[in-house]
């Protein structure tokens, strides 16, 4: 609507002025005063990256400048800087030369220093370099004469284009005159062109070059020094204000992660530079992403306008020559009028619609963008969790394989075990997170004994604690010990075992205690008090809000270790299932206390049919799977049953084979196996066994998997990974059953 009163302004004046019989003072109208607004208002759009206005402006300065050469020359200057900032450097260079030529016939050298400069800059960003060589000398040249800023600026094109040609060593020698030169200017508070500020930024850029330069040379101890004196606080307030790029930044942080991985073998610190540098590098191919879409876009569109005002222009100046032009004039004002009058109506019908659908798309925007800063947060988190034990279990492999020390290689192999189980329980956590945001969580109980939970639970995390030294204590009430309760066993274990590795992460010495006593009693319930406590740095007052909060909690958790920040919240999620809630005391460096209560049914222990008599004296086992390693596993712990003996198929098909000409009192049955899945293979078995027990081994764990295992024939389903005295358990209590 803007534009269109303009435009209708605009033609109002042209017919005034035709009017009064005066066509030349179109072109004479006070331009000057409107080359002086637009100016400042120009410079100001270009920085806060509005360039189709600033064109728009430009190209309306340029049309009232063509008699003023020194105005139309600063013009095509300005839209030069437009079209390098859009990234089309080809139509910038077109204006540079355009204003070049009239600097040249002026011989305006302060302009012609400017102009120069920015036409370097222009082949450099254009990776030109056969333009740039030839430019550069006299960029150079003129700006050491002048002793200008722009001495600076070519040092910056000289720098970008040999660090773009990897060579280095005239990268080391341009930031290393560049340095120098900076302390022979005069810098100061008061001035707007060598401002202080500028001073810094620019020994900021040729710090961050001269120590790359000097570590790709092979000058790592004075390249490092170099590189780790960089603020980079003040480069990271660069990079928003765009001064520096989020690229730079990331390599930034790239070569940090070199120096701790190669120079001090500190993989700890290492991982942790080369995941800020990965967010920053993700950032650089978001950014440009936008903006080569948003930059094709403006270009187009400028284009586009342009051509439609040339046109108009040629259509203008034929109008000139018709004796009817103040007729024609009257009659497109008119018009005008009419179609604005009707816009104005129709924008008035219509804006509460517009309006409100506004409103929709911002919430909506909003929330996407939450949403995605939420998913990269947590995967930026996630992707470092999982590099740690991940690099750890391949080094101790490494390891354990080469070392013939057998004390050595226990100790190996307790650290492998520990990274394997916070594997275990980081991919639980992430797999529980997604299931409670989406699935309502239903408990699955079954008998089950507290003291048998938490002593596998202490089992699980005895090499972990080990590792840091410190001691697991448990302590279960004897009245408890051989007491059978309603109980879901996963999500129990899981929310002890999330407060138990909480505890460890968090406590450098001493140790973590688990206790289980009793509050209160009926006949048919019981209600147990548990506390994890340990000696680790303890909660600070300020953080208590936090701390059960998925995400929130890694401001603290940032300051003081590396988590996902899902344990707590999965904990306190799973306690309100079962009717309950966490609470906690602290003391800052003294330790935590974590507690809650739940209340059991209680009930009998599991009958497992004990009173049939056992005439088989070994039992014979068929394990299906189409995993060699799986396969290798359940195989090894089989064969520690006493009396137990197995054999192996790789799929469902030599399972069904195998069945039909031999005899197995058992089946393990994987589920995800290709062709037939463990599912297709217990229905065909059914049709011509019915009562050999068929128990799933697999690693999903969820309502439907359940209900799908006992619609298909399958007994029992064993989670994996799973505790060998649980699974010795399950194994004995179902050949038993069989052998009468």
């Amino acid at each position: 609507m803007n534009r269109l009163l303009s435009f209708f302004f605009y033609v109002t004046l042209s017919l005034s002025l035709f009017h009064q019989g005066n066509c030349s003072a179109q072109t004479s109208l006070d331009d000057n005063t409107l080359h002086l607004i637009n100016s400042e208002r120009i410079d100001w759009l270009i920085a806060h990256d509005s360039l189709y206005q600033a064109t728009m402006l430009i190209n309306y300065n340029i049309k009232y400048s063509k008699s003023n050469d020194s105005q139309l020359a600063n013009n095509y200057n300005t839209l030069g800087k437009v079209f390098s900032k859009m990234g089309s450097h080809v139509t910038a260079e077109i204006y540079y030369l355009k204003a070049l030529d009239i600097y040249n016939s002026q011989n305006n050298l302060a302009k012609k220093d400017d102009v120069l400069t920015n036409l370097a800059n222009c082949y450099s960003s254009q990776k030109n370099y056969v333009k740039f060589d030839s430019i550069i000398p006299i960029a150079e040249q003129l700006s050491s004469q002048l002793n200008s800023i722009n001495i600076f600026n070519n040092y910056n094109s000289k720098i970008k284009k040999d660090n773009n040609l990897k060579n280095h060593e005239a990268v080391l020698k341009s930031t290393t005159l560049a340095l120098k030169k900076i302390e022979d200017m005069p810098f100061r508070a008061d001035d707007t062109i060598f401002s202080l500020k500028s001073k810094k930024r620019l020994i900021l850029s040729y710090q961050y070059y001269k120590a790359l330069a000097m570590i790709k040379l092979g000058q790592f101890d004075a390249g490092y020094k170099l590189l780790f004196a960089i603020d980079e606080a003040e480069f990271k307030q660069n990079v928003k204000s765009k001064h520096f790029s989020s690229n730079e930044i990331a390599t930034l942080n790239y070569y940090k992660f070199r120096y701790y991985k190669d120079y001090k073998k500190n993989l700890e610190a290492a991982n942790k530079y080369l995941l800020i540098s990965d967010t920053y590098k993700y950032d650089a191919i978001k950014n440009l992403e936008i903006q080569t879409s948003k930059n094709g876009e403006l270009i187009y569109k400028i284009i586009t306008t342009q051509e439609k005002l040339k046109t108009a222009n040629e259509v203008r100046q034929k109008d000139k020559k018709i004796s009817s032009a103040f007729l024609t004039s009257t009659i497109i004002s008119s018009i005008l009028v009419l179609v604005l009058t009707g816009f104005i109506y129709y924008y008035s019908k219509n804006r509460r619609r517009i309006k409100l659908m506004n409103v929709k798309l911002t919430r909506s925007n909003k929330k996407l963008m939450q949403i995605d800063k939420e998913r990269l947060e947590f995967f930026s988190v996630l992707s470092h969790e999982l590099r740690t034990p991940i690099y750890g279990i391949s080094g101790l492999a490494s390891l354990i394989e080469q070392e013939k020390d057998k004390h050595k290689k226990n100790s190996y192999l307790k650290a492998l075990i520990s990274s394997s189980n916070y594997i275990s329980v980081l991919i639980d956590n992430v797999l529980q997170a997604t299931k409670l945001k989406f699935d309502k969580n239903e408990l699955r109980l079954k008998p089950e004994k507290i003291s048998s939970i938490v002593t596998n639970i202490t089992d699980t995390v005895k090499a972990t604690a080990e590792n840091k030294g410190l001691k697991i204590i448990s302590k279960i009430e004897k009245s408890h010990a051989d007491e059978y309760v309603l109980a879901d066993r996963v999500a129990l274990s899981q929310i002890l075992i999330n407060l138990v590795y909480n505890s460890i992460r968090y406590t450098k010495e001493g140790f973590i205690a688990i206790e289980v006593r009793e509050s209160k009693r009926t006949r048919d319930q019981v209600t147990l008090f548990f506390e994890v406590r340990d000696s680790g740095i303890g909660i600070k007052a300020e953080n208590r809000h936090i701390v059960f909060n998925a995400f929130e909690n890694k401001s603290f958790l940032n300051k003081n270790s590396n988590g996902t920040g899902l344990g707590l919240y999965i904990v306190k999620t799973l306690l309100e299932s079962h009717n309950s809630d966490i609470d906690f005391s602290s003391i800052p460096d003294e330790g935590s206390i974590f507690f809650f209560s739940i209340t059991f049914d209680l009930c009998a222990a599991p009958v497992v049919n004990a009173q049939l008599p056992v005439f088989n004296t070994s039992s014979n086992v068929l394990i299906v799977d189409d995993n060699k390693i799986n396969l290798l596993i359940t195989q090894k712990n089989i064969e520690k049953i006493p009396g137990y003996r197995c054999e192996t198929a790789s799929n469902g098909e030599e399972a069904i084979s195998m069945l039909k000409y031999k005899h197995f009192d058992l089946i393990l049955m994987d589920i995800n196996m290709p062709e037939m899945d463990g599912y297709d293979v217990t229905k065909h078995i059914r049709t011509f066994n019915a009562h050999i027990p068929i128990i799933a081994l697999t690693a999903m764990n969820s309502a439907e998997i359940l209900n799908k295992a006992e619609q298909s024939g399958m007994n029992f389903v064993l989670n994996k990974p799973y505790n060998f005295e649980v699974f010795k358990t399950t194994i004995q209590n179902h050949t038993q059953i069989l052998q009468h």
